[in-house]
C-alpha cells in the first residue's frame, strides 16, 4: 500500500457498514486511494471540489462479501435483532468543508446551539503539547487545528486538507506543505509557516505523549510565508496520517507567555489556549470546561452546528445517564454497554454504533517483584481468564483478541485467538513452583487497578478474582478515578501488578499502538502509555522501522514478529474491547472518531436536526 492511505479491515460481525461516499468519489475509488504521496495534492483538490459541490450527506451501505463473514451471519442474527431500534452510524463526511465557502462573512453571526458532553474525568492540562488522553483530546480537537485531518468518522481513513491546502513529496523523506493564507488564531494573530515550525519545535522540546507522532521528524523549516518543509529520518508510509494528531498553536502566544524558567510557556498553556480551531475557551473550572464558537473561523458554522460546547465531568457515569435521560446531556464518552442500554431505554436517546480499532490492555508491571516477575505465572494468569464470559458481558459487541494489536485492522497475519485454558494455566503454575493452588488454597495475592465508575473495568476485577481462584491466586481490586490511576502508574514502584488501559489506534499506522505502549521510550514515567514498564531491544528496533516498510506483506510479517515477542513476554492480558456503542440524544447527527482516543467527538461536525442541521 502506498503512502498516505491505509484501508482498515472491516469490522466483521457488524451487519451494516457505512462508507464515506463523497470522499470515495473525490478519490476515484480504491485505485485512486492507493496513489503515491506525490499525488496527495491532487487527491486533496478532488476532495475539496467534491465537498464544495456537495452539501448533503450521501449515505451508502456496505455489505460484507468475504466468505468468512458469511459463516458468521447465522451466529450473529440474534444480535442484529437486538439492535433494530439502534442507529447505525453512517461514516460520511457530514458538512465538512476544506475551503472558506464563497460569500462567507467573517466574523460569523452564530446562533446559540448548545452541546453538552459528559466524561468521567477532566484533562489535567489544556496544553496540546502535554494532553495525551481522551479527556485532553476532547478539548484539543475543539480548540486547535492541524495541518491535515481525517474525515469525520475516519472511514475510509484518507487524510484531507486542513491548515495545509496541499502537500507533496519527491523522495518520501521531505514533505512540502502549502498553507492556507486566510486563518486567524484566537489571540488575533494570523496563521503562517512560522506557527507550524514553532509548534513542532515546542512539541518535540517538551517531549511528552503528543511528541509520539513526531519521533521520526528530524527537521522542519519555513520555505515561504505559507510553505513549510518537514524532513523525516527515514521514509514513513503513514506519515501524513500522523499529522491530524499534531495541533498547531500561535507562535506569538508562545513568545508572549514564555519566561526564562518556562521557555515554552507550559504554565500558561496549561490553563489557556491559542489555537485556530472552531471553538474558543470560555471558562475553565474544576469539573467543567466551556467553549464558544470562534466567529472568525475560516470554515462556516453550517446550520445546526454547535456554537456553545460544555465539557462536564461526571466521575460516576450513572449520573451522566440520568442527566441524559432528562435531556441535560447530549452525548457521553466511553461508558460500558450496560449503562448505554439504560440510556437508550429513555425517550429521545439513541445508540450510535461504529467500529473501534482498539482493545483493552490489562498490563503486568514488568518491574514488580514477586510471583508475576516470572513469565510463566503471567502466562498462567492470562490463560485463566474467561474471555467468552467477558464477551457475553459485552452483549457480544466485541471480537476475540489475538494479541497487542487490534485484530480488525490491516496488520498482516494475526496470532491465534486467545482462549481460556485452565489446565494449561495450572501446569504453568506448577512449573513455576506454585502447584496445588485452588479456591481453597490461595497461594499469593496480586493487585489490580481499574477505573471506579467504568462498569466494565470494575467487572473485569470481579471476573479475574473468580477466575484466578481456580489456580490459587487472590486479587486485591483497587478501583480509582482516572487522575488517581494515571498517578498510580507514573512509577513502577507505585503501580499495581495489573492495570486496565484501553489502547486505540490513533492513525492509520497500527504501530502507533506499539509506539505508545510497548517501546522503552514510552515508559509511563516519561509521559507515555507503557504502564507495564516493558523494555525489549528487538521490539524497540523493529517498531521504530515498521512504518517505513512500504510493502504490505513485509510490514505485516514484521508486525507479527513484534506481536509474537510481546505475547511471549506476556506483557499484558489482551481483552476484547467493545465496538463504539454510545448514547446520543436523537436530535443529533454526529460521528465518533474510531482512529483516536476513547470515544472522541469533533463537535464542529455534529448537527442538531431540530436547529436546521
Amino acid at each position: 500500500m502506498n503512502r498516505g492511505t491505509y484501508r482498515l479491515r472491516r469490522f466483521k460481525w457488524v451487519a451494516i457498514f457505512a462508507v464515506m461516499a463523497m470522499v470515495a468519489a473525490a478519490c476515484g475509488g480504491d485505485d485512486t486511494a492507493d496513489e503515491a504521496p506525490a499525488t496527495q495534492a491532487t487527491q486533496a483538490a478532488a476532495t475539496e471540489a467534491t465537498q464544495a459541490a456537495t452539501t448533503s450527506t450521501t449515505e451508502a451501505m456496505m455489505e460484507e462479501s468475504d466468505e468468512d463473514d458469511h459463516e458468521h451471519e447465522d451466529e450473529h442474527e440474534h444480535e442484529e435483532d437486538d439492535t433494530d431500534e439502534e442507529v447505525e452510524a453512517t461514516l460520511a463526511t457530514e458538512g465538512t468543508t476544506t475551503t472558506v465557502a464563497p460569500g462567507l462573512v467573517r466574523p460569523q453571526v452564530l446562533e446559540d446551539i448548545p452541546f453538552v458532553f459528559s466524561n468521567i474525568a477532566q484533562t489535567a492540562s489544556l496544553d496540546p503539547a502535554v494532553a495525551w488522553s481522551s479527556d485532553g483530546m476532547l478539548f484539543v480537537r475543539s480548540a486547535y487545528d492541524t495541518l491535515l485531518e481525517y474525515p469525520p468518522g475516519s472511514q475510509p481513513a484518507i487524510v484531507q486538507p486542513s491548515l495545509a491546502s496541499e502537500w507533496s513529496t519527491e523522495d518520501g523523506l521531505t514533505y512540502t506543505f502549502a498553507l492556507r493564507d486566510d486563518v486567524n488564531f484566537h489571540d488575533g494573530n494570523s496563521f503562517d509557516s512560522t506557527d507550524v515550525v514553532k509548534s513542532l519545535e515546542r512539541i518535540q522540546a517538551i517531549g511528552q505523549g503528543p511528541s509520539t507522532p513526531l519521533r521520526n521528524v528530524v527537521g522542519y523549516e519555513a520555505t515561504g510565508p505559507y510553505e513549510v518543509q518537514i524532513t523525516l529520518g527515514q521514509p514513513d508510509t503513514f506519515f501524513t496520517g500522523l499529522l491530524p494528531k499534531v495541533p498547531i498553536v500561535s507562535a506569538e502566544a508562545i513568545e508572549a507567555n514564555a519566561t526564562a524558567d518556562d521557555p515554552w510557556a507550559e504554565a500558561w498553556f496549561a490553563e489557556n489556549e491559542a489555537g485556530s480551531g472552531p471553538y474558543v475557551l470560555d471558562t475553565l473550572a474544576a469539573d467543567m470546561i466551556t467553549l464558544n464558537g470562534f466567529t472568525d473561523y475560516w470554515r462556516p458554522f453550517e446550520p445546526g452546528t454547535p456554537t456553545r460546547v460544555t465539557l462536564r465531568t461526571d466521575p460516576d457515569a450513572s449520573t451522566a445517564v440520568l442527566l441524559m435521560c432528562q435531556g441535560e446531556v447530549d452525548s457521553i464518552g466511553g461508558i460500558g454497554p450496560d449503562l448505554v442500554d439504560q440510556a437508550v431505554a429513555c425517550d429521545g436517546v439513541k445508540a450510535l454504533i461504529q467500529p473501534r480499532f482498539g482493545l483493552g490492555t490489562v498490563v503486568f508491571n514488568q518491574l514488580a517483584e514477586g510471583p508475576i516477575s516470572d513469565v510463566r505465572v503471567r502466562q498462567a494468569i492470562a490463560l485463566a481468564v474467561d474471555y467468552d464470559g467477558w464477551i457475553a458481558y459485552l452483549n457480544g459487541r466485541a471480537e476475540p483478541t489475538t494479541g497487542p494489536l487490534p485484530p480488525n485492522a490491516e496488520i498482516g497475519p494475526v496470532p491465534d485467538v486467545i482462549r481460556q485454558d485452565l489446565d494449561q494455566a495450572r501446569a504453568l503454575m506448577a512449573e513455576a513452583g506454585y502447584g496445588g493452588g485452588g479456591p481453597d488454597n490461595i497461594l499469593f495475592t496480586i493487585s489490580y487497578a481499574g477505573l471506579q465508575f467504568l462498569s466494565y473495568e470494575a467487572f473485569f476485577g470481579t471476573l479475574i478474582t473468580e477466575n484466578l481462584k481456580e489456580i490459587g491466586i487472590g486479587v486485591d481490586v483497587q478501583l480509582v478515578g482516572w487522575p488517581e490511576l494515571v498517578q498510580l502508574t507514573k512509577s513502577p514502584e507505585t503501580t499495581t501488578d495489573l492495570a486496565y488501559l484501553i489502547l486505540n489506534m490513533t492513525s492509520t499506522d497500527p504501530s502507533t499502538v506499539l509506539k505508545s505502549a510497548y517501546v522503552t521510550e514510552a515508559w509511563a514515567d516519561q509521559g507515555g502509555y507503557n504502564w507495564a514498564y516493558y523494555s525489549n531491544e528487538m521490539v524497540d528496533e523493529l517498531t521504530a522501522g515498521v512504518s517505513g516498510i512500504t510493502d504490505d506483506t513485509e510490514r505485516g510479517l514484521v508486525l507479527r514478529q513484534i506481536q509474537d515477542q510481546i505475547i511471549a513476554d506476556q506483557v499484558a492480558i489482551w481483552m476484547p474491547q467493545p465496538i463504539i456503542y454510545q448514547p446520543v440524544l436523537e436530535k443529533w447527527n454526529l460521528l465518533f472518531e474510531p482512529l483516536d482516543f476513547v470515544v472522541q467527538t469533533r463537535f464542529f461536525h455534529a448537527r442538531n436536526t431540530e436547529m436546521g442541521g
